[in-house]
């Protein structure tokens, strides 16, 4: 596969951050979207790791290469979050940084997430919020890692 088309892959979800996002006041389906896309995702990346491993690339250069959408996406978030004033926050950005960060299956993170609270009694405070997104861009680069190594583990093996 040409190592233009495996760049061009690796903004597919960022696509599912939307979709999912656009869906969900869609009654049932838009649950339905909520757990089943992030999951395929997953797969998808699982999936796109493993082709990254058939390039020329070495192995940190590839992941790094694969997850830059990720990355990028999460320094972005993180920038309009801590770095801006809710005056000068820019509010296209701030909410296209999550898109990522989106199609990762939140409904199982958010367990992780919650840990980060430091309210008492409070589920969905910043802190989880915030933690959800790091999260997610973490659990897709581990994805994608276990994609790669996976497949270069079965290339070593046919040799």
């Amino acid at each position: 596969m040409k190592k233009s088309l495996l760049v061009l892959l690796t903004f597919i979800p960022i696509i599912v951050g939307y979709i999912i996002n656009f869906t969900l006041t869609v009654p049932r389906v838009g649950v339905l979207i909520y757990y089943i896309l992030p999951l395929l995702t997953t797969v998808f990346w699982f999936w796109l790791g493993s082709r990254f491993a058939h390039t020329t690339w070495k192995a940190l250069p590839a992941i790094l290469i694969g997850n830059a959408t990720g990355i990028i996406s999460i320094l972005v978030y993180l920038w309009q979050y801590f770095l801006e004033t809710d005056e000068t926050m820019n509010m296209t950005l701030a909410f296209a940084s999550q898109m990522f960060s989106a199609s990762a299956p939140g409904f199982l993170l958010v367990k992780i997430a919650i840990l980060f609270e430091t309210k008492p009694n409070i589920t969905a405070g910043a802190a989880t919020v915030v933690a959800l997104n790091v999260i997610s861009v973490v659990y897709m680069i581990m994805v994608f890692c276990i994609g790669f190594f996976w497949e270069k583990h079965n290339q070593q093996s046919a040799n």
